[in-house]
């Protein structure tokens, strides 16, 4: 893989700026908007969320050929397919922008909004919406970049854009701000986000060239046949990131959502640390795929799921073994009926990391229209659960749901690997596996026992806790959650200046 230490770095740089900055700002706007306003901000996120499936699977798929198109070291390629993206994502640009109208008229039609807020969260999306609508042709570029496995450059651009997103949200609230005030400082930083990666991009692809003769019929179809089956895909996450908000706003009403804001935020800090290393393996998969390199795809794959799993116990563990504290700690009382919630979220997590991971090595392979198929499925199954258990027993229903369909598509995606991958199910199992146990037997004495008996209600005295986690589990997840063969593989990937492998082991 090229670039990992300098990727790694940035990634988990990213995320942990996104992680302190959710912490700082999360409470500012509880307090400032107020439960109901806040409940509203959620509701508008996950609403104008829906808009990215506007995207039309378009990203993964410019991921895929350029990446494919590098291993094969066909750049000249590269032009004409960027020159077809963007005309695409220009046509979808204006097309956001007008469905993007049509979702703020529809919001207080959809949610019991308080009248004093109708007019603020309509121009608070709208708001959102041109940011959204930017992401797409902007985007394309760092797409590009992402193919070429210069991850770092768009974690840079997002570690800045987040960091003053929150100052911003800090210094605004200070004064007064309100709903209307979040939603413009998310358009400029969404537009800073998109445009500072542009520096990197010459000096990545130099010969790339945007010219209209370049878009013909050939490569529109191409792309577009792709991106029909990640569309599906890229639905179905979505879901799994929004829907639940949305439903309980609809059903339960604006305070209830705002209790599920809560532990639905950690959940999408939290999937985003935890896949934040795998996450760099798509394009090197789909490169590998370029290059005829089955070997060096399995291997990866195995290591990714093994390293994939102990990164994601590490964030998961504390939020499914300590989840009222966590959440005293991070917004104070009033939030009971979140606990639940939080618990069922965490094991969420747990199941859909591997899942990620997999469907990513399917799609680099082109065996993404079984996946669209399995991954709608169950969605579809989790979501009318989620709806069904809100209805019925209430607020954590909807998070049960949502853990049921990641259940359907934990059962089904790794036989379709298998098959792909000529990898037996055993031995996806034994990878996947490998780091839970001493996980849970350093978790249960750290976090369940320790963290309970220190009673904390502040972040600041919950912090040394996870410092200790942390310096624990790292540790003892790199000696019992990895083969050998994978430590000295990825330590001389970490230290360059040691002497390469002389053969990749078959076995790990």
């Amino acid at each position: 893989m090229r670039l990992l230490r300098r990727n790694l770095f940035w990634v988990y740089a990213t995320y942990a700026v996104s992680i302190v900055s959710g912490l700082v700002t999360t409470p500012i706007l509880v307090g400032g908007l107020g439960k109901a306003g806040f409940g509203v901000w959620a509701v508008i996120g996950s609403l104008t969320a829906y808009l990215a499936l506007l995207d039309f699977g378009i990203g993964p798929a410019v991921v895929r050929f350029a990446a494919e198109q590098r291993g094969r070291r066909s750049l000249e390629e590269t032009s004409a397919l960027a020159s077809v993206g963007l005309v695409v994502y220009a046509v979808i640009g204006v097309l956001t922008l007008l469905l993007g109208a049509l979702a703020a008229w529809l919001l207080p039609h959809l949610v019991d909004l308080p009248e004093d807020l109708v007019s603020p969260a309509q121009l608070a999306t709208l708001l959102v919406v041109a940011g959204l609508a930017a992401r797409f042709p902007l985007g394309l570029f760092g797409n590009l970049l992402v193919a070429q496995q210069r991850n770092d450059v768009l974690n840079i651009a997002g570690s800045i854009s987040t960091l003053l997103y929150a100052l911003a949200v800090v210094v605004v609230f200070a004064r007064g701000g309100g709903i209307v005030a979040v939603g413009a400082i998310a358009l400029v930083t969404t537009v800073l986000r998109l445009l500072l990666p542009l520096a990197w991009l010459r000096r990545e692809l130099p010969s790339l060239r945007l010219r209209p003769s370049l878009v013909t019929r050939a490569q529109l179809r191409e792309l577009l046949a792709v991106s029909g089956d990640n569309l599906l895909i890229h639905i179905s996450g979505r879901v799994v990131f929004t829907a639940d908000v949305i439903v309980v706003g609809v059903a339960l009403g604006a305070e209830q959502a705002a209790v599920y804001a809560i532990p639905a935020k950690l959940f999408a800090l939290a999937y985003g640390l935890g896949i934040a290393g795998t996450s760099l393996l798509y394009p090197a998969f789909a490169e590998l795929e370029g290059a005829d390199d089955e070997l060096r795809q399995r291997l990866y794959l195995r290591t990714g799921l093994r390293t994939g799993m102990a990164a994601m116990l590490v964030v998961a563990l504390p939020l499914l073994l300590l989840p009222g504290e966590v959440i005293r700690a991070w917004v104070g009382g009033g939030f009971e009926g979140s606990t639940r919630v939080l618990v069922l979220l965490a094991l969420a997590l747990v199941i859909h990391q591997p899942i990620t991971l997999l469907t990513q090595y399917l799609m680099a392979r082109g065996r993404q229209r079984p996946v669209a198929r399995i991954m709608l499925a169950s969605v579809v199954v989790g979501l009318l659960l989620s709806i069904a258990l809100a209805l019925t027993v209430g607020l954590w229903g909807v998070a049960l749901g949502t853990l049921l369909g990641e259940l359907v598509m934990l059962a089904l995606v790794p036989r379709l690997v298998a098959g792909v991958a000529g990898i037996s199910l055993a031995t996806l199992a034994r990878s996947l596996l490998r780091p839970v146990l001493p996980a849970l037997a350093l978790g249960i004495p750290v976090l369940a026992v320790a963290g309970r008996a220190l009673d904390a209600d502040e972040l600041l005295s919950l912090a040394p806790l996870g410092l200790v986690w942390i310096a624990l589990a790292a540790p003892v997840l790199w000696l019992f959650g990895l083969a050998p063969a994978e430590r000295e593989a990825l330590a001389r990937k970490l230290r360059p200046s040691q002497p390469p492998l002389a053969a990749v082991p078959e076995s790990l």
